[in-house]
């Protein structure tokens, strides 16, 4: 049977920013599903869990219903991040989350969004319990730097492309009015200027290949 996905509800472990460091993320995963099962639940509660580094592995298939939110699992994907411990609901991402976690929960939401065209919320489990899980307003997170559907939409390409086409334009404009030693040193500027737009805009697209968006 297809579960109909609506939802995405985020998690956090409540675990210590250094909890088994120096053990890998599927390791952690397995520890945190031997607790789960050891409440009786057939597996592990979330269906994906990420690590500090933002790697994301796989917990319970995403065919069954989780066990993350009493009364909300039927139609929703769980994810938690490794971290929060001592975290409060009006905390920010940044207080007990990595920017790889960032990147990485940010890229997963898009993929699922993709996947489950069906899913219309995604929401932080401190709105249905009286908890401080995930440790951050899931929607202001969200609304800080919506997701993006395309590299220009970033403000960075953006500044960059402005750069380019003000350096250019400015050096057509007084160009014509300079002797040759002039010309070639605004040519000189222009051309350090456009490098430099065309590399930040390099840096911007691969950052976007790598999820962070």
């Amino acid at each position: 049977m297809t579960r109909h996905i609506d939802e995405i509800i985020v998690h956090c472990t409540a675990t210590r920013s250094d909890w088994w460091s120096k053990k890998t993320a599927q390791e952690k995963v397995n520890e945190v599903r031997r607790w789960h099962t050891g409440r009786g639940w057939s597996d592990v509660g979330y269906h994906y869990l990420i690590d500090r580094d933002g790697t994301i592995v796989k917990g319970r298939p995403v065919e069954r219903a989780g066990a993350h939110v009493r009364g909300h699992n039927a139609n929703s994907i769980g994810i938690s991040l490794f971290g929060g411990h001592g975290a409060s609901a009006t905390d920010s991402f940044e207080d007990h989350f990595t920017s790889a976690q960032d990147a990485a929960l940010r890229k997963l939401i898009t993929t699922l969004r993709k996947d489950f065209p069906s899913i219309k919320k995604v929401s932080g489990h401190n709105e249905y319990s009286n908890k401080g899980c995930p440790g951050f307003k899931v929607g202001s997170w969200i609304g800080d730097r919506p997701e993006r559907t395309s590299p220009t939409q970033s403000k960075t390409m953006q500044a960059s492309a402005t750069a380019i086409g003000g350096a250019a334009g400015t050096a057509a404009t007084a160009i014509g009015a300079l002797d040759d030693v002039a010309q070639y040193i605004v040519l000189g500027f222009t051309g350090v200027i456009i490098l430099a737009a065309l590399f930040i805009m390099r840096e911007r697209l691969r950052k976007w290949a790598d999820g962070d968006r």
